[in-house]
């Protein structure tokens, strides 16, 4: 079995696949908008360039095509997809929007998600509901021995170093309390 967590935004999307949750055999993809992101940076870490759009549906539907790619490529059957933050500010009717097209993309291809709240998976990853970016972070390398800002130079808190450690967190969750 084939399980993912993901961490789903409009800007940097990631998803980590795998039936374990010892990083290295898992894959993980990120997609951006930044060219300088656009690599394989280990055998296991793929940054893919989004596609360009024309509008905003083009753009969320971009995305879902994207991460259904993902699934289906991995026949992942299982999914951990990050709830909405309560307090979020912005653009959340696009964010909204957003995400719906890839869970109905989910659901039309039977494959079954699960919505933990960002608090619940921080406190599970890290110990601290309110744990920042940093903080997970540091949970992530205890877990993994990896310092990911060694194989991407990136800041902890930035893009796309975040969102590979919250897409692994998810997947760490689902296999803790809900994958079969």
């Amino acid at each position: 079995m084939m399980y993912a967590g993901i961490d789903y935004s409009m800007t940097c999307p990631a998803i980590t696949v795998g039936s374990t949750k010892k990083f290295i055999n898992c894959k993980t993809f990120f997609y951006t908008s930044s060219k300088k992101f656009e690599d394989k940076y280990s055998s296991n870490i793929y940054g893919v360039l989004a596609f360009p759009y024309e509008s905003e549906m083009e753009r969320f539907d971009n995305i879902a095509q994207w991460a259904m790619a993902i699934l289906k490529k991995f026949k992942v059957t299982e999914a951990c997809l990050e709830g909405y933050a309560m307090g979020a500010k912005g653009k959340v009717f696009n964010i909204a929007e957003n995400t719906a097209l890839l869970k109905y993309q989910m659901w039309k291809h039977g494959i079954e998600y699960y919505i933990p709240s960002p608090m619940t998976v921080k406190k599970d990853f890290s110990g601290k509901g309110n744990s920042n970016k940093e903080a997970m972070h540091n949970a992530f390398i205890e877990k993994t021995s990896i310092d990911i800002t060694q194989i991407i130079n990136v800041k902890a808190e930035k893009s796309p170093i975040s969102d590979i450690v919250d897409s692994y967190a998810m997947l760490c969750y689902g296999i803790d309390h809900h994958f079969k």
